[in-house]
């Protein structure tokens, strides 16, 4: 099971990504503190996570902030973000979504399995779900949504060859 943070969230629904994503997957857990940030803003993204929860898809687990509060102090990170590794800590996750790069290297820190967009999008790729046209494309997306530099942007491109 996975846990994320909106970061990866909203650039898979951006690149009309996370459906796809959700039906290999089966279901994907949040915390409460993240779907707050997600619902923050009426955005097209934004509700197509909505409906996602909605159906099941996206589960939402409480956390309560004094788990995730000392995290914040610590290190650079957001609530969101130090919501979603508290409750990783606390649960039986497979690892977490994230493109946030402060979350990025608190999981390089904790040795946590961690996945971002771009992989996601090769992932679909290699499993045959999308063809390569498609990923592509969303690779390229995904580039002009996210903060993702052109070495990351070109690393994940020649996974797509």
């Amino acid at each position: 099971m996975l846990i994320s943070n909106s970061s990866t969230l909203i650039l898979l629904a951006k690149a009309t990504m996370l459906s796809k994503f959700l039906d290999t997957v089966k279901s994907i857990t949040i915390t409460n503190v993240v779907y707050k940030e997600i619902l923050y803003k009426d955005s097209f993204e934004n509700l197509i996570i909505k409906k996602e929860t909605e159906e099941g898809r996206i589960k939402i687990e409480t956390i309560q902030e004094k788990y995730y509060l000392s995290i914040i102090k610590q290190f650079k990170i957001d609530e969101g973000e130090a919501s979603a590794f508290a409750l990783y800590q606390n649960k039986k996750y497979t690892g977490i979504l994230t493109d946030d790069r402060e979350l990025i290297k608190l999981c390089k820190i904790h040795n946590i399995k961690f996945t971002t967009a771009m992989s996601i999008v090769v992932l679909l790729f290699k499993s045959k779900i999308i063809n390569k046209n498609t990923a592509l494309d969303k690779l390229e997306r995904l580039q002009g949504y996210g903060r993702y530099s052109n070495e990351i942007y070109n690393y994940f491109k020649a996974m797509v060859r």
